[in-house]
């Protein structure tokens, strides 16, 4: 196994694999992730993608969001081939309705779609002989301006540097952004030059009165709240990079 290291960051990659699987949910940080591993991968190399349909009630435009990076990915890597498997997650099951309330097979503390979208992920891994799984999970900004959550304020170190990748199933699970925050995703997304795939993603996990599964029409255009931690964090990220690029 080769690490990549881009920007700091490393990520595991062999092109001797044959497959890998990448969550994605629409958002800044899978998406960029996900643009940074097919940009590694050799042609005909299999990509499956991971994607949930979450709070479908409330939220319904979001199966759209992760709908729209996959569709980009495919455009932009033609050489490479694409499978997308996609979940639902009952939103009684939510963190936010439930919190971290249940205790997982592992003996962890956690919340219904926590459980889902980690089981989803094994599955697929196992049944599609997946070699390496990636999520995008990043740290929490580090000036405690947003009430980010708990287990995202973890700092590197010798003991827990499997954090940012281990053998898990007999396959490699990473979370390469574990320890950088969103600023240094927002950054790659300038210093690549795909600020295209920036603007189809979407971090605001807001709701909205007027707008709910009985009102939604698919891909029609849904605000964003500007009050959560993600829109807050995704705000504060773009700000931190508006410096000039150096010549």
């Amino acid at each position: 196994m080769h690490l990549h290291n881009i920007d700091g960051v490393n990520i595991p990659f062999d092109k001797d694999w044959n497959s890998i699987a990448i969550s994605v949910s629409g958002g800044a940080d899978s998406a960029l992730l996900a643009y940074l591993i097919c940009s590694i991968a050799p042609d005909n190399f299999h990509i499956h993608i991971v994607s949930h349909t979450r709070m479908w009630k409330t939220r319904p435009w979001q199966q759209y969001d992760s709908l729209n990076v996959f569709q980009y990915l495919v455009h932009t890597f033609p050489t490479l081939t694409f499978e997308r498997h996609t979940s639902f997650i009952a939103p009684d099951l939510e963190y936010g309705n439930i919190g971290p309330s249940l205790t997982d097979e592992y003996g962890k503390k956690v919340s219904g779609d926590n459980i889902q979208q980690r089981a989803f992920a094994e599955y697929i891994c196992y049944h599609r002989n997946v070699d390496a799984y990636y999520n995008a999970v990043t740290h929490n900004p580090r000036l405690g301006l947003f009430n980010g959550m708990h287990e995202r304020d973890v700092e590197p170190s010798d003991e827990n540097k499997h954090l940012e990748y281990m053998i898990h199933m007999g396959k490699v699970a990473s979370h390469p952004f574990r320890f950088v925050d969103k600023s240094w995703v927002i950054k790659q997304y300038r210093r690549l030059e795909i600020e295209d795939l920036l603007d189809i993603t979407r971090s605001c996990e807001g709701e909205f009165d007027s707008i709910d599964y009985k009102t939604y029409k698919p891909q029609q255009l849904v605000p964003i709240c500007g009050e959560c931690f993600w829109c807050k964090e995704r705000e504060w990220a773009i700000n931190e990079n508006k410096q000039p690029r150096p010549e």
